[in-house]
């Protein structure tokens, strides 16, 4: 168990509510938005966190709710959601010598688009491809960029149970597919990530609290060149009856499976494998068949859990829930995953550390 002795606070810059952080690839760079309307990013730099940039709307700023980053190999973009259903993406650029910026890069808006607009709204913003016919009325509650292989595509989740898929290519977004799940209150999204072996799958899953509005989780196969198929999961959904707050597949590194990790009032981890004889099945029609199952359920936290994340071997899952720890998962070969840390701090340390931090500007060692 780490101590309070040897947890440090970055400084928080934001003037209202932290609503979320994303850390790139490479785990060197993290973004923070908040209910102040900016988005601030921190850069580490021998083993210190420093502030490298901050931005928000041009204009009528709101809560910023989501944030994620693009695979670094596109350059540093950041894409953003905000309460007013806009959708905001930013690109790092060099600062040039008339710039007021006290930091070396700037960022830059990319494309910023309002989705009733795209929908058949009234409102405009930025340069898209106008192909849907149905508005939403219902905020982003998560948005995600895809693994590089795919390309520049980014995925964002309604919470009346669409899934919008756009493509940046070039200067233009084009909205590539909708996706209707016909599941209500969704509540988070992840691609899977192997390249060639698998066929690319979107997980998303639902927090609706009643069980008996029926699926909690739905598996899509993805193709650049068709739509979306949804997978067959009648089995697992039988096993998932609580609000899920998160998924995550694990990174894969030429396994003959999908690894998935669903976050509810516990943590399960899944296995998703291509049935015999259905690998490489092209059917534009219908996904593949696959053998799904439940490897172990994870109930450690004895609470809700809210969140999930893989290190970058997917060897490693961390979680954080309402029992106020966060806990370091590993799984053995052939063996059980087991619980091998967790951090965790009583109020009157964390309160002390949180107002050392609050009281200094300065940047925070790692």
């Amino acid at each position: 168990m780490m101590g309070s002795d040897e947890l440090k606070f970055l400084h928080n810059f934001h003037k209202d509510f932290l609503h979320d952080t994303a850390f790139n690839f490479y785990g060197t760079r993290m973004a923070t938005c908040s209910s102040d309307g900016y988005v601030r990013v921190y850069d580490l730099h021998d083993n210190t966190w420093r502030q490298s940039g901050y931005f928000s709307l041009p204009s009528q700023p709101g809560p910023m709710t989501r944030v994620t980053w693009a695979h670094p190999e596109f350059g540093g973009i950041i894409a953003a959601v905000s309460y007013d259903r806009f959708v905001n993406v930013w690109e790092e650029a060099p600062t040039g010598p008339n710039d007021p910026s006290e930091y070396a890069t700037k960022w830059v808006p990319k494309d910023q688009f309002f989705e009733a607009f795209l929908f058949g709204g009234n409102e405009q913003r930025g340069s898209i491809t106008d192909t849907g016919t149905h508005s939403s009325n219902y905020n982003t509650v998560a948005v995600q960029f895809s693994p590089k292989h795919l390309g520049l595509i980014l995925a964002n989740v309604f919470f009346d149970g669409r899934i919008r898929i756009y493509d940046f290519q070039g200067s233009n977004v084009v909205n590539k597919e909708e996706i209707q799940t016909k599941m209500s209150n969704l509540s988070c999204i992840s691609w899977s990530t192997a390249r060639h072996h698998l066929a690319p799958l979107i997980a998303v899953g639902s927090d609706d609290c009643n069980a008996g509005t029926g699926a909690k989780l739905q598996l899509w196969e993805y193709a650049p060149d068709r739509k979306a198929v949804k997978v067959d999961l009648t089995s697992v959904n039988m096993l998932l009856q609580n609000a899920i707050k998160d998924i995550q597949f694990a990174p894969n590194f030429g396994q003959s499976y999908h690894l998935l990790a669903v976050a509810s009032n516990d943590i399960d981890l899944f296995t998703i494998k291509p049935a015999k004889g259905e690998l490489n099945n092209n059917s534009e029609n219908k996904a593949q068949v696959y053998d799904v199952t439940r490897i172990i359920t994870l109930d450690d936290h004895g609470s809700t859990v809210w969140k999930v994340c893989w290190n970058v071997f997917g060897s490693a899952l961390y979680s954080c829930g309402d029992d106020g720890r966060i806990r370091m998962w590993k799984g053995a070969i052939n063996g059980p995953w087991k619980c091998e840390s967790n951090i965790s701090l009583q109020a009157e340390a964390l309160e002390r550390i949180r107002s050392d931090a609050s009281q200094s500007t300065e940047p925070v060692s790692t």
